[in-house]
């Protein structure tokens, strides 16, 4: 128990009194120092370190301690404004007091303790002067040039801190605006970094006004604990952010024109030991009224409010829980600049020109996000291009879209809606486009939209006169390098990603147009698709998914489509059915009749049936080769068409159904079936025009400079050479691939007609082939196949014409066996044709043709008969275009007494020689048929009678006018041509050889005279013996006749002695006869009349031919001269003979 008297006694003791002296002593001078002595000098040294620091100047108005209590308060304290910046007098900073309480642990604990801090009525003024330096830069520069410390962190502890009154005055000379912070306070009540004071919560608080908007700050926070937990309360109520966005310490290349933010915010710090540390907010945030613009004033986006209302945002973990998201009216403005560029990418910072290299060390993790929901209500994207020279707009207006349970790592799909609107001037409008049911996997990189809804589309596009498509096109960009150090990273992890599979479970499109007109051609037309709709299932970019497709839509005026079936995009396969009705073919026009000489007027084309694509992989192609495959099957119609001849402003072609039937065409390997073909009710008109030109070879335009080849037809002066057009092959190519299998089952022609009408021929030709109708069947290019043909129809109603025909010409060597006919075509009408050729009308007559052709290996054996019945030429026609030729000679030539032509032209020739021509042979031996008719008339009757050119001659021997028998068979030869050529008459001209015919003459003379001794004795005998050129010598009687005859001659003779006429051998006195007996001209001109007299006698009284029709010509001495044409028998025969002409 302790004594309380000893103490006491203690206390009075003098030592105690000693201590106690010394003590009050020591309170009197430390009260002495800090009440008195301290002030000043603290005063002192604080205008003199603040100013030399501050490099200002610095007012205190007081200083007071307390050094009893450890507290000090200093008043009135003012930095003004440094020279050369504003009014040296003018307060910059300060405040009115600040209270401090030192605790004396703070000499135990290592560091200043203090128990309570008070600043009241703190001010700061900042200017920004106009060279957008501020008026306390320098102290900023100078303490950014400080080396950093490497001090460790003091060790202190503040306690109690309260700031009250503060006020923050910003002036800003280059704005010319001035912003307040004001009624500022602060209370902290506790901050330490002394570990007896850790546990303890410090919970401060904050409050103020920003330019009138209430600003309030609440939390607590134990900093230095082993959590180094921190909690923070931020609440900012309509917040004007544009007031503040010229402040931000980087240049941006945007203006904030309006911005509100609100906000109910938490955050919260924790570093526990040996744990990563977070920093995590939570909360709402909302920003209202954006407006947000490009420096040059256009807008980049605007929204009414965007609030996020955030679960937990750890910024040090990289995570982020979003609970909701709510975007309401937002705009965005993107625009392609004329120079190339986008607005948007403008803004992102450059890349440098050297990539900075990346710091070692571990990679930063990803950044893992989750979202409850967002939505976007009433949004919309503006979208301008000026980059190709004219401004085009377009927007997507009406974004409405929700999107829920949404993360990065893909732990589950979110589920979204979207629905907006497109407009693009005329050229692209949609009135609504939906999703619904969509769903999306970040991992798995998958989208599934539900359904796809589009309506109320229209699509309006414009090709130009220079051919150019006028439509939304895309911006005229040039490059610009990604911005930023990670650029080439991120590419470089782009492309190693998966591609996305995007899939649409159902799509619906409905009330669908579309427009496109085209100017580059002339006339312009205009193509329209009407009320298209779609139906899709299961469409999708993942290879070999196969979705099923449904579409119908109207085709100009009257067209209907309609496709359905499967398709499978990647790789391509579609098997689909086609129905296509009434599509016009009228609006196809323009793309080709400025190469035509063809106006379509009508038609309609309808096809039905099932066409199928394959993509092939390289395995499956041929030869291991990629590509296409497929097929088509159905039926095709073009129906009711007509089309109209330009040049000639007539009907050229029309039906009124050609049907294509059972089709099955097929690509890789190719192939062409065709079941039926039939076309009906067809007509063509042929027209030869006034200046002589074909229209078939009219149809396609030429140029100028290459005119189309006048059609001439084939004079009868000269032969063609047999070449050129028509020609039955072209040369054999190197080497040909195998040809592509067709066949054609049947070809149905019915009620055909075709026109001709020439108007090159005056007067004009007109003549129509009717009622035409057939068959063909078994068309194929099967090697071993035969098709037959079976044509029939007839000539102006009159002439029946049949084709019947076994052939192949789609194989590789062409067959054919052809038997064709007309009868009865009446010639009258062609009296055009022989007044301008032939130079005289044809009065009547009859024309049939039977021709017969066989192609087998290559090879032609062809058979042409032309039989004219009739044939009879009437009055001349004046014509410089006719043959000066002897026509009517020509026609007497070939008509027989029946007065019919029958012509056989045989052909023949391989269709492997390129010379080789059907039609030029045909035509040749036609015109050489009448060249040599009125060239070389004889050398045509003998291939028809025999007897070839010689018939145009007779010999005699020299000096006789009796006929050999050799003559006798020629005569009856020309005889009976005569006869049957009942139209021609007949000149005999007679001729001598001058001087075998003299010399023959002379002979026959002496002859006569030998043949008169002989008649003379005979008379006296009593025998009858007629003219002396009746009487036949033998030749035993020669000598005895030939001596009478000589001595009875008066011409000096020799004699013998005695005078008397002295016997001679017979070729003495035959030579001697001879010599006397003289021949005039006179007398070889009679021996060639006899000669002709003998002839014409002959063949009248013989061969029974009409003397009327037989003409003598007189008898001429000198040698003929060879005729032009003539035959080389005729050059090489006798003189002494008759020649014969016809007429």
């Amino acid at each position: 128990m302790i004594d309380k008297t000893k103490i006491l006694a203690g206390l009075r003791g003098p030592k105690t009194k000693r201590y106690g002296l010394r003590f009050l002593i020591a309170v009197a001078v430390v009260g002495v120092l800090g009440f008195f002595v301290l002030p000043p000098i603290v005063k002192s040294v604080l205008l003199d370190q603040l100013g030399t620091a501050l490099h200002r100047k610095v007012t205190v108005e007081r200083v007071y301690i307390n050094p009893y209590t450890l507290a000090v308060q200093v008043d009135g304290v003012a930095i003004h404004e440094r020279e050369g910046v504003g009014q040296a007098a003018e307060t910059v900073a300060g405040f009115d007091s600040l209270y401090l309480n030192l605790q004396l642990s703070s000499l135990l604990r290592g560091g200043p303790v203090f128990s309570e801090i008070r600043l009241a009525g703190p001010r700061l003024k900042v200017v920004r002067l106009p060279d957008r330096s501020y008026n306390f830069s320098d102290l900023i520069d100078e303490f950014m040039a400080r080396p950093e410390s490497t001090d460790p962190t003091p060790r202190f502890s503040l306690n109690n801190i309260q700031i009250a009154g503060g006020r923050l005055e910003f002036d800003d000379r280059v704005l010319d605006e001035k912003h307040v912070i004001g009624d500022i306070v602060l209370t902290l009540p506790f901050i330490s970094s002394l570990p007896n004071y850790v546990e303890s919560f410090v919970e401060p608080a904050f409050s103020a006004t920003i330019d009138g908007a209430p600003l309030a700050l609440t939390g607590r926070s134990k900093p230095f604990a082993d959590s180094r937990e921190s909690e923070l309360a931020l609440d900012l109520d309509k917040l004007q952010l544009a007031q503040y966005f010229d402040y931000l310490p980087v240049q941006v290349p945007v203006k904030l024109a309006s911005a509100s933010l609100d906000s109910d915010l938490k955050l919260v710090f924790r570093e526990e030991q040996g744990q990563p540390s977070t920093l995590t907010v939570s909360g709402r945030v909302a920003l209202n009224d954006l407006s947000l613009k490009e420096s040059g004033g256009a807008p980049l986006a605007s929204l009414r409010r965007l609030e996020v209302d955030l679960a937990a945002l750890d910024l040090l973990k990289r995570h982020a829980q979003v609970e909701r998201v709510v975007l309401d009216t937002p705009v965005l403005h993107a625009r392609a600049t004329p120079q190339g560029t986008l607005n948007w990418l403008d803004l992102l910072p450059k890349a440098p020109a050297t990539p900075e290299k990346a710091a070692p060390g571990a990679a930063q993790p990803a950044f893992a996000w989750s979202l409850g929901e967002a939505s976007v209500k009433g949004g919309a994207l503006q979208w301008l291009d000026e980059s190709r020279g004219k401004a085009v707009r377009a927007s997507v207006e009406g974004i409405d879209a929700t999107l829920k349970h949404l993360d990065s790592q893909g732990e589950k799909a979110g589920a979204f809606d979207f629905a907006w609107r497109v407009s693009a001037g005329d050229w692209l409008k949609v009135d609504a486009l939906a999703i619904k049911g969509g769903q999306i996997n970040l991992a798995k990189r998958e989208v599934l939209l539900g359904e796809v809804t589009t309506r109320g589309v229209r699509v309006q596009a414009l090709r130009g006169k220079d051919g150019v498509l006028d439509w939304i096109e895309p911006p005229a960009l040039r490059a610009q390098a990604p911005a930023g150090k990670n650029a080439k990273a991120a590419g470089s992890r782009a492309e190693s990603d998966a591609p996305w599979k995007v899939t649409v479970a159902k799509y619906h499109a409905e009330d669908v147009a579309l427009r496109f007109e085209d100017k580059a051609i002339r006339p312009a037309t205009i193509h329209t698709v009407q009320n298209l709709t779609i139906d899709a299932e299961n469409l999708s970019t993942a290879p070999g998914t196969t979705a099923q497709l449904s579409t119908r839509f109207g085709l100009n005026k009257k067209g209907e489509v309609a496709v359905s079936g499967k398709l499978r995009p990647f790789p391509l396969d579609a098997d689909l059915a086609l129905d296509l009705k009434a599509i016009e073919l009228l609006p196809l026009q323009p793309y080709f009749t400025q190469k035509l000489n063809v106006s379509v007027t009508r038609g309609q084309l309808t096809l039905k049936g099932a066409l199928q694509v394959h993509e092939r992989t390289g395995k499956e192609g041929k030869d291991g080769k990629e590509g296409y495959a497929g097929g088509f099957s159905g039926q095709a119609t073009i129906g009711d068409f007509h089309a109209v001849d330009k040049i000639n402003s007539a009907d050229f072609l029309k039906w009124k159904s050609f049907y294509f039937g059972h089709i099955d065409a097929r690509l890789n390997p190719d192939s062409l079936t065709v079941g039926d073909i039939a076309l009906a009710d067809f007509f063509a008109r042929i027209i030869v025009s006034p200046e002589g030109k074909l229209n078939l070879l009219q149809i396609v335009r030429r140029d100028e400079a290459a005119p189309t080849p006048v059609v001439p037809a084939p004079a009868l002066d000269a032969a063609p050479a047999g070449k050129g057009e028509g020609k039955a092959s072209a040369p054999v190519a190197e080497k040909a691939a195998p040809p592509m299998p067709i066949r054609i089952g049947k070809v149905t022609l019915q009620g055909g007609s075709v026109n001709f009408s020439d108007n090159f021929v005056k007067p004009n030709y007109s003549a129509n082939l009717r009622q035409i109708g057939g068959q063909l069947s078994g068309l194929s290019s099967a090697p071993d196949s035969v098709a037959t043909l079976d044509l029939r129809g007839s000539y102006d109603d009159v002439a029946p014409l049949t084709v019947k025909a076994r052939l192949n010409p789609l194989a590789a060597k062409p067959y054919l066996d052809l038997d064709a006919e007309v009868k009865g075509i009446e010639l009258t009408p062609f009296s055009p044709y022989s007044g301008k050729y032939a130079g005289y009308a044809i009065e009547k007559g009859k024309l049939s043709l039977f021709v017969k052709y066989k192609i087998e290996n290559d090879q032609l054996q062809a058979e042409n008969r032309v039989f004219l019945d009739q044939l009879t030429f009437g009055d001349p026609v004046e014509s410089a275009d006719a043959t000066k030729l002897p026509v009517k000679l020509a026609l007497a030539l070939l008509k027989n007494r029946q007065g019919e032509i029958d012509i056989n032209l045989p052909i023949s020739g391989s269709l492997s020689d390129p010379e080789f021509s059907i039609g030029g042979l045909v035509v040749k031996v036609i015109v050489n048929l009448f060249v040599k008719a009125v060239t070389s008339p004889f050398a045509l009757l003998g291939s028809l009678f025999g007897g070839g050119e010689e018939l145009s001659y007779l010999e005699f021997d020299a000096g006789r006018n009796a006929i050999t028998p050799a003559g006798q068979q020629r005569l009856e030869t020309l005889a009976k041509a005569l006869n049957d050529r009942p139209s021609l008459k007949l000149e005999i001209d007679g001729r001598v050889d001058v001087e075998r015919d003299r010399e023959g003459l002379k002979r026959a003379l002496m002859e006569g005279l030998v043949r008169t001794q002989k008649r003379n004795d005979m008379v006296r005998k009593g025998v009858e013996a007629g003219s002396a050129d009746d009487v036949v010598v033998e030749a035993k009687e020669y000598p005895a006749l030939l001596a009478r005859a000589y001595r009875a001659e008066k011409f000096p003779k020799p004699r013998n002695l005695v005078g008397l006429v002295k016997d001679l051998p017979v070729e003495e006195m035959e030579k001697l006869i001879l010599t006397n007996i003289a021949v005039s001209d006179d007398d070889l001109r009679a021996l060639a009349t006899r000669r002709a007299q003998v002839v014409r006698d002959w063949l009248v009284s013989r061969a029974g031919v009409p003397s009327e029709r037989i003409f003598l010509l007189p008898a001429k001495l000198e040698a003929p001269a060879d005729k032009v044409g003539a035959a080389d028998d005729k050059a090489k025969a006798k003189a002494s003979r008759v020649d014969f002409s016809l007429k």
